[in-house]
């Protein structure tokens, strides 16, 4: 074993030892001249002459092995003392080193064998300590995500079969269940006698975020190339030492006739597609041109023959030091703007012929900005509402005839289409001298000579006022269409709503009807107490059912105008009592009842409809423990019902609909949901009368549902902001 291997007290050990023997060595010495067994050995073996030598010669070699003892003790000590440091710095950098750093034995398989050492590190990493990571041979394993785990496992047993070293990057799950990328690297140190590796040592790198930054990369990546592969022309990459395309995007087989790859295999391809007649100016002008950025129109011959206008712009992207690295730049094709400009020339002889017979009015501008007429056409008059000489001698009169809120957008707009050299398009509202407002569609396009210099700026008006309302009255129209839908959407809605309710409240009491009719038709002996039980029941659902029907009923004769009152006149406290006291939904309800003597002309039942069916609205709305207030006021020009509780309350914005027929609100409960029509009749009986409905908020929480009923059906019904002013109490 060297003394690499040696734990660190092995050494001092050691040499204890030696100087304990040199020791004994010097003493043995000592007792062997004192005792004569010298003189004795040499009396038999030397002479006289050699004996003093040879003491003297004994003598010096005692106290050299006692004085090289004591220096290889201090040595020793000494290299002690610096290993222990040496191990010292060593742990103290492993343990403080961004990663986890880990050994194992090579010869157990994957799995089986604990490591023989793993950092503390491994606690921030993936949430164990050291010690419970070298208890657990399988914990590693454990912890690798299983989409990672069968490839992880493959490629260590790969590497400890082959004794080869472990490179891969893999996802694992930390303790508290986070997924993290780790970079692991492992390679043997120290081999066997017959060549196997004996021990492997390796690292854990948390690379968690550079994974998550390159995925975000990748992210910008296929943003960035979904927008470009989306753009109406080409965007290219180009590197600046070799002249080979980086990225060209697809648009390029479409502008050129060729293939994305014979672009990127081929760097010379762009000089041999360009245009004969334009090749030895634009590459003369690509060679000579030493600044940041570069722009051409040229013509490209596409493989089945047409010639194509291209524009070519691109710039020089440097890196920190100022060195080129790339060009970026952009293809448009131009061919459709070189052609209309050479239809325009073609057509420049025949341009007056024919200007003045059009349903438009012609002009044509100074090219330089400055908005100087040189011609227009008479129908300026019909389109602007001035006249030809009135237009021309004020460059700027379309401005003026514009709202002042527009005038600025659109100027700023034309001047610089003019500067870019671009056709301009748009259109705008003027009011004419004569008052008349007018939709004006102006539209302008440079004319050039044979050089490409523009000569003239050529520009059409139309009227485009019949067209702009008509446009509005679609817009109109379809906005009448989707308000239209979306009410049929929601009568669709309240449809499907109220079937099911009406469903859910009809089946209820048939179901208990035929439950109750069969056990009193099948079954005998019945006590009377119980026959009397069943039969009140069987009442008390047939009435239910009764009432449901009533409603629908009724709401089908109020919408088609069939129901008169029958007025008789009647105390409306009286008949609140006696509402409550048969109200059976009522019967394990809190219920606190305050009745005025209030005689009133209504017909009674649509009334006692009233007070029950915003009872039993409260009831639907309100806890089983809840409260329930019952009030008859009387006034001079009527009586209010009101029926108030301490539920949720009803929002603002269902205040008015809430009334509507088979209108429920968010609140309704699910095991009675209701018809939705028990508040619609409240406000229909209570019209009937004269009357009206309405809720507000209850002072203390809850909604309080109030009733007026005017003295006579002509009388005047007070407004909402004077009924809630009135005495709530």
């Amino acid at each position: 074993m060297t003394d690499r291997s040696r734990p660190p007290e092995a050494a001092p050990r050691s040499l204890r030892e030696l100087l304990i023997i040199g020791g004994v060595l010097v003493a043995l010495f000592a007792l062997s001249a004192a005792f004569g067994v010298f003189e004795h050995l040499s009396d038999w073996l030397l002479t006289r002459e050699q004996r003093g030598g040879v003491f003297a010669l004994l003598t010096l070699l005692a106290g050299g092995a006692a004085v090289f003892s004591a220096l290889r003790w201090r040595q020793a000590a000494v290299e002690t003392r610096k290993r222990i440091e040496a191990e010292r710095g060593y742990r103290l950098l492993v343990e403080q080193a961004p990663v986890v750093i880990y050994a194992w034995d090579h010869i157990r398989p994957t799995g089986e064998a604990s490591a023989l050492f793993v950092s503390p590190q491994i606690d921030s990493l993936l949430g164990y300590s050291a010690d419970e990571w070298m208890a657990d041979p399988a914990l590693w394993i454990q912890r690798i995500h299983p989409d990672d785990r069968d490839e992880v496992v493959a490629r260590s047993e790969e590497a400890d079969r082959t004794g080869g070293g472990f490179l891969m990057e893999y996802r694992a799950l930390h303790r508290d269940g986070r997924i993290l990328w780790i970079h692991d690297e492992a390679r043997p140190v120290t081999w066997r006698d017959d060549g196997s590796p004996a021990l492997v040592q390796g690292v854990m790198v948390d690379i968690t975020r550079t994974k998550s930054a390159e995925e975000q990369q990748r992210e910008t990546q296929r943003r960035f190339q979904a927008l470009v592969e989306r753009l109406p022309a080409v965007t290219y990459v180009e590197d600046a030492e070799t002249g080979r395309y980086r990225y060209l995007s697809p648009q390029i087989e479409v502008l050129s006739g060729y293939p994305v790859e014979r672009w990127i295999d081929d760097p010379d391809l762009w000089a041999k597609a360009l245009h004969p007649d334009d090749r030895e100016r634009v590459l003369a002008e690509s060679e000579t041109d030493t600044g940041d950025s570069w722009s051409g129109d040229y013509r490209m011959l596409r493989p089945d023959g047409r010639t194509v206008w291209v524009h070519n712009e691109s710039v020089l992207i440097r890196d920190e030091d100022g060195r080129p690295l790339e060009w970026v730049g952009v293809c448009t094709d131009l061919t459709e703007q070189k052609e209309a400009s050479d239809q325009v020339r073609a057509a420049e002889e025949r341009f007056r012929a024919i200007v003045e017979h059009i349903p438009a009015a012609v002009y044509l501008d100074m090219p330089d900005g400055s908005m100087q007429s040189v011609y227009v056409s008479p129908q300026v008059e019909t389109v602007m509402g001035v006249t030809v000489e009135h237009y021309i001698a004020e460059p700027d009169l379309w401005l003026q005839l514009m709202d002042d809120d527009d005038r600025d957008r659109y100027e700023r707009s034309y001047l610089e289409a003019v500067e870019s050299g671009r056709s301009w398009e748009d259109e705008y509202r003027i009011r004419k001298p004569d008052g008349k407002l007018a939709w004006v569609h102006d539209e302008t396009t440079f004319i050039t000579d044979a050089d490409g210099e523009p000569l003239f700026l050529l520009g059409v008006l139309y009227d485009v006022t019949e067209r702009k309302r008509a446009e509005e009255a679609l817009r109109e129209s379809e906005r009448r269409e989707h308000a239209a839908a979306e009410r049929l959407r929601a009568l669709d809605d309240m449809k499907n709503t109220f079937l099911a309710a009406v469903s859910h409240e009809l089946r209820s009491p048939l179901t208990s009807i035929l439950g109750l009719s069969f056990t009193l038709e099948r079954t005998t002996g019945l006590a009377e107490e119980d026959r009397h039980d069943l039969v009140v029941r069987l009442s008390a659902n047939a009435q239910k059912l009764d009432r449901l029907l009533k409603d629908l009923l009724d709401l089908d004769r109020l919408n088609r105008g069939i129901v008169e009152p029958q007025r008789r006149t009647c105390d409306l406290g009286a008949l609140a009592r006696g509402t409550v006291a048969t109200l059976e939904t009522l019967s394990e309800r809190h219920v606190v009842v305050s009745t005025e003597d209030a005689e009133l002309e209504v017909d009674p039942a649509k009334v006692e409809r009233i007070i029950e069916n915003l009872l039993t609205n409260a009831v639907r709305h309100t806890p089983i423990d809840g409260t329930i207030w019952l009030r008859v006021e009387g006034r001079t020009e009527g009586v209010t019902i009101v029926v108030e509780d301490d539920g949720p309350g009803v929002e603002d914005e269902l205040r008015t609909t809430i009334f509507e027929p088979f209108r429920q609100g968010p609140a309704a409960p699910s095991h009675s949901p209701g018809t939705g029509i028990g508040l619609s009749l409240v406000t229909r009986f209570a019209e009937l009368h004269g009357g009206r409905a309405w809720v507000e908020d209850r002072p203390g929480g809850g909604a309080s549902f109030r009733v007026f009923l005017p003295r006579a059906a002509s009388a005047e019904i007070p407004a909402l902001a004077s009924v809630e002013s009135g005495d709530a109490d």
